[in-house]
């Protein structure tokens, strides 16, 4: 079998650029062509996210069912056929289709087709895809390049043009020295801003300005995006009407209480110094239109005499930032220092040439992983029944069958038989034997074998729970077939739901086996299977081989009708939590603990103390909760007594290496949700590309507590034609993020004596 990745880089590259030059260039089979064929955004994508994709056609036949197809590869290498938009087309034979779809290798090619509802190709057009792909300045109508970004490179799309976000994205180029460390896509229009959340996948920042008047559809994939993790800013001023009147205003006008009349304010200096080192921000003494923000539950991390100038929320999973100020207006658009705002509101610091020297690399460590999702996906990799030969076992194995046909026949055929010509007969036999001993050895596996590994995140919006939940399966077969595999919500959802379930392919994000960032290949062992946007669930025809295995993943989401979480948490003073909550889930909560700010809030092991039954209140003040440094519990930090016959006496602080090793799920969730208050990469030492939408760390710094445990509950069900798949592992983490109320400093929460003093005056007559 002949693959390309075992060639060089660069003759890869060169062998796919020939053949897209060789058959990219028939556009159209038939009468149909292509009038229009847009992929990404301004033809940038992210492997293992999906990629917006908007097709045009003319010549077709009229009035005729037509799809849109998108033909990528796996993670393993097998073609993914993705049915991703149909309709029919016009009585001139005119269609628009607009859809999204997924590449699973970092460099590549692919193909884009229209095709009839007999099957019939109208329209194809063979796609290169990959890192190194050189786009052109202005992309043609018809594209035939799609270049692929590896995940840990952040994309920030803007709406319009945006001042100062030029000269961001070439400062990030000049710092950036081995990988890119920002790239940057822009909207003309709000009426080409995606209106789905799948079309949003690969966005890390989105920056609106100026102009806020989103759709019904374009709204809910925005709310939706940022309590997954998404970061939105919005910057306005004098239009702060046109923001109010808007679906995205009116939604966030509940969170930061925008008022409709706009202030005035000619001293600038809080945010000039937002800014490290920033330029001098002059307002020529003129009034600039400042919106108010009225919310005590926003953090003001620029603030004035006049109120605040940079507020921001956490959203669930996401954060939201307005700036007050239109930075598309004078004296901000004029500003030298822009470029740096930007870098701080979405860095949190200056970029600078260590941002591209902490490289995530994709190369295989000592521990065979370089990524969290890689070590989290390799203990949920599902094994044949009778399990799987260690390479040390095969190794042995090998050694002992070189002696038993070597030296063991050798002695056996000459001193014991005496008839080294009795070696035709002896040798024969010793392999049939040892085939037979393997076989026997090995035994026969009859049974589907399912290991699966589910998040629930669950949160409160305007009094309703929302239940996100993303579930990772393997499944390994005892004989080899192809499959027609579904997956289902199994909890939290209720009939009135409207849920949109997605299974689909799951990758490693590195360049070994099954890894997204491998070079794409051509070979004979190939196979393709089908992905349908009418059944997004579904995937047909999926290949199983014999004792092997294949790892999906699956989302869902729901909106139970009766709320799930009861909270009423406040934080002032030291930034200790105080009050209470209570879950109604189906099952308790085990192994459950709550981090909010720079502390993690644990119950006492005994009497089940670490278990949350269903209405149980949960209450900072109860004597079985105690507070302590997040960080040191996520780095195992501990205090060791120096020697005293030495010169150096007292105590020094030491840190627990983290364990890459480690096969504990909840060890490596709880790492993943707050990956940067435990130190990043520097301290875990994996990166977080895949799971970089689960990270909690400025949720928890802001509005909200996330609580961590786990449930014994399947969420989410396999079927294989139309059969259950009985899991031989489950395991179900869920994590609740609590909204958390700051308090003014005159209504400080009251001690607990305080408190005990309070209740025994009471019970004096």
């Amino acid at each position: 079998m002949f693959l390309l990745h075992q060639l060089p880089a660069r003759l890869t590259y060169i062998i796919l650029v020939v053949c897209a030059a060789l058959f990219g260039h028939s556009a159209s089979v038939g009468a149909a062509e292509w009038k229009s064929l847009q992929l990404g955004y301004q033809g940038i994508a992210k492997v293992g996210r999906w990629i917006p994709i908007h097709a045009e056609a003319t010549g077709l036949p009229a009035e005729t069912e037509v799809k849109l197809l998108a033909e990528f590869s796996d993670p393993r290498g097998d073609t993914c056929v993705q049915s991703i938009a149909g309709g029919m087309s016009s009585g001139d034979g005119a269609i628009s289709l607009k859809g999204v779809a997924s590449c699973g290798r970092l460099a590549g090619s692919g193909s884009i087709s229209l095709v009839s509802s007999t099957g019939e190709i109208l329209c194809r057009k063979s796609i290169l895809h990959g890192e190194d792909v050189v786009l052109e300045e202005t992309l043609p109508d018809v594209q035939n390049t799609l270049k692929l970004y590896k995940l840990d490179v952040p994309l920030l799309m803007t709406v319009g043009k945006m001042a100062g976000i030029d000269e961001l994205l070439r400062n990030a180029d000049q710092v950036s020295e081995n990988r890119p460390i920002l790239e940057g896509v822009s909207i003309p229009s709000l009426a080409e801003f995606p209106d789905n959340k799948a079309a949003l996948d690969a966005v890390d920042f989105l920056i609106l300005a100026d102009s806020f008047a989103t759709s019904d559809a374009q709204t809910l994939a925005i709310q939706q995006w940022v309590r997954s993790g998404g970061r939105l800013y919005v910057t306005t001023g004098s239009n702060v009407g046109e923001l109010l009147a808007s679906n995205l205003g009116q939604w966030l006008n509940g969170y930061f209480e925008i008022q409709p009349e706009t202030g005035t304010t000619r001293n600038l200096t809080t945010l000039q110094s937002f800014v490290p080192g920033a330029s001098r921000l002059e307002t020529n003494r003129t009034d600039v239109p400042v919106a108010v923000l009225s919310s005590d539950q926003s953090t003001r991390e620029v603030d004035s005499l006049n109120g605040p100038i940079v507020c921001t929320q956490s959203i669930a999973g996401g954060v939201v930032t307005i700036i007050a100020v239109d930075l598309n207006k004078r004296p901000l658009n004029n500003w030298n220092s822009l470029p740096q705002l930007y870098e701080v509101l979405l860095f949190g610091e200056k970029l600078s040439r260590k941002d591209s020297v902490s490289s995530r690399s994709s190369r295989i460590s000592q521990t065979g992983v370089s990524d969290l999702a890689t070590q989290m996906m390799s203990v949920i990799d599902a094994e044949p029944e009778l399990g799987s030969w260690s390479t040390w076992s095969i190794m042995a194995m090998m050694v002992g069958w070189l002696i038993l046909i070597g030296p063991v026949d050798y002695y056996l055929v000459t001193n014991i038989l005496k008839r080294p010509h009795l070696t035709w007969v002896t040798f024969p036999l010793m392999i049939a034997g040892g085939v037979f001993a393997t076989v026997w050895a090995l035994g026969t596996n009859s049974t589907i074998q399912l290991n699966q590994l589910s998040f629930v995140d669950i949160s409160t919006e305007e009094g309703k729970s929302q239940v996100d939940v993303r579930s990772w399966l393997s499944v390994s077969s005892p004989e080899t077939l192809k499959a027609e595999l579904t997956a289902r919500p199994t909890a939290f959802a209720s009939a009135t739901d409207a849920l949109d379930c997605n299974l689909m392919w799951s990758g490693r994000p590195e360049d070994v086996y099954g890894g997204m960032y491998r070079t794409g290949g051509i070979g004979l062992s190939r196979q393709n299977y089908a992905r349908n946007f009418e059944s997004p669930d579904m995937l047909s025809g999926v290949p199983l081989l014999t004792d092997g295995s294949r790892q999906l993943s699956a989302e869902w989401h729901s909106a139970p009708a009766q709320p799930l979480l009861s909270v009423d948490l406040s934080v002032s003073g030291f930034s200790l939590l105080d009050g209470t909550f209570s879950h109604n889930l189906p099952v308790p909560i085990s192994d459950f603990m709550i981090m909010h700010g720079n502390r993690v809030y644990r119950m006492a092991e005994e009497d089940g103390g670490l278990t949350l039954d269903p209405g149980e209140v949960w209450s900072s003040r109860s004597s079985s909760v105690s507070a302590s440094d997040l960080k040191g519990f996520l780095n195992g930090s501990r205090l060791v007594k120096a020697s005293t016959s030495g010169s150096n006496r007292g105590s020094s602080q030491e840190i627990t290496p983290y364990n890459a090793k480690s096969r504990d799920l909840q060890y490596m969730l709880t790492m993943a949700t707050f990956y940067n208050v435990a130190g990043g990469n520097k301290y875990v030492g994996l990166s977080q590309d895949l799971l970089s939408h689960m990270e909690f760390s400025d949720t928890i710094r802001l509005n909200h507590a996330v609580g961590i445990g786990v449930i014994e509950l399947p969420v989410t069900s396999l079927m294989m034609n139309g059969t259950d798949i009985e899991p031989t592992t489950s395991k179900t983490f869920v994590r609740l993020i609590l909204p958390v109320k700051t308090r003014p400093s005159d209504s400080l929460a009251p001690t607990r004596a305080a408190t005990e003093e309070a209740e025994k005056t009471q019970l004096i007559p």
